[in-house]
């Protein structure tokens, strides 16, 4: 298949904002490979070298990360994290080993083999020439669009909006979607999601006692560590634990202002002809009208009567929940979430 020339398009959010939702629909084009959470999966080394050739740039696609073991030790106790694709049963061969970041994360979603995949997209890697990193990932986004019988690629990953930085900075000709939420539907929805509590429980702990779980396979418990905070930890991790922690909305809604903040302020220094803000309610709204303004922002090309009919179909309202919260709790969310729904108000 012949691969469409293309501008570079990502995908980025502050997560919790529906951009698994647009990827997975993207997916059902057919002329569309929606690469998902492929610089999570690599994060923090998806950069570390450039230019690079092509063995080492299949060790920045293979190495193993410690969080993913982490994460698996948590799936065995039977958390369930929805980001780690990989099944886990078959998963439990890499526990000393750890998993290729790929293989824990995006390569399931491509078919039913993703360790021919795999396999066989280390071979081509392999072989590259050594060439700009960016260069590295355009070959490997070509190969996967031409391997899977597609001809336009994109890339998604959660929470992702921290990256376009580095993103804008090694594909200084890309096109950005930015998928935003209601600030107080992102903190409930946050304050549930088991990799964003990791997250912030992590962040808890590095507050009280200077080191964090949940980013290594082991973790050295504190001397002084409150017994109702023992089932957090890895070694003795509790699912119903975990669940049931508290954590308090309103400094969820302080990080989420801040993160619209700083990923609009970068937003804002690149032409506005290659910045699509796409808000996730609308979507709801008018499935049919925003999911062609995005397939047409990607390339006009995409334009196709029948994905669109079939995507829409697949979208379902999702009932507002922050009205649910006490008087009082929802005073404090709004508040923190103010100052990010002020900046996003234009687009909306």
């Amino acid at each position: 298949m012949t691969v469409l020339p293309q501008t570079p398009l990502f995908i980025v959010s502050t997560g919790r904002s529906g951009s698994t939702m647009l990827s997975d629909l993207l997916s059902l084009h057919p002329d569309i490979l929606s690469l998902s959470e492929l610089f999570n999966a690599l994060h923090p080394h998806g950069f570390r070298q450039d230019p690079i050739d092509g063995p080492g740039f299949w060790s920045v696609l293979s190495e193993p990360r410690p969080r993913h073991t982490a994460w698996l030790r948590l799936m065995e106790r039977g958390l369930v994290i929805d980001e780690f694709r990989y099944p886990v049963a078959s998963a439990l061969r890499f526990r000393e080993t750890g998993i290729p970041p790929l293989l824990a994360m995006t390569l399931p979603l491509l078919g039913d083999d993703p360790d021919g995949l795999h396999e066989a997209l280390g071979i081509f890697v392999q072989s590259l020439p050594e060439a700009r990193i960016h260069q590295q990932y355009l070959r490997v986004f070509q190969w996967l669009c031409a391997r899977l019988g597609r001809r336009f690629w994109c890339e998604r990953s959660g929470a992702s909006l921290g990256l376009v930085q580095p993103l804008s900075h090694f594909f200084p000709d890309a096109k950005f979607i930015h998928v935003f939420r209601d600030g107080r539907e992102f903190a409930l929805s946050a304050s549930r999601f088991p990799l964003m509590r990791m997250g912030l429980i992590s962040a808890m702990f590095k507050r009280r006692f200077g080191t964090a779980p949940y980013l290594a396979p082991t973790y050295q418990a504190p001397e002084d560590l409150p017994a109702a905070w023992r089932g957090l930890l890895p070694e003795s991790f509790d699912v119903d634990a975990f669940q049931q922690f508290e954590l308090p909305l309103e400094p969820i809604g302080v990080a989420w202002s801040e993160m619209i903040a700083v990923g609009l302020g970068m937003l804002e220094t690149l032409p506005a002809e290659r910045v699509l803000h796409v808000r996730y309610e609308s979507i709801l709204d008018a499935p049919r009208d925003e999911l062609q303004r995005i397939v047409r922002f990607m390339d006009p090309k995409l334009d196709d009567p029948a994905w669109l009919a079939q995507a829409a179909g697949q979208v379902r309202k999702n009932p507002i929940k922050w009205l649910n919260l006490s008087p009082d709790e929802r005073d404090r969310l709004e508040a923190a979430c103010a100052p990010g729904m002020a900046l996003l108000r234009r687009f909306s």
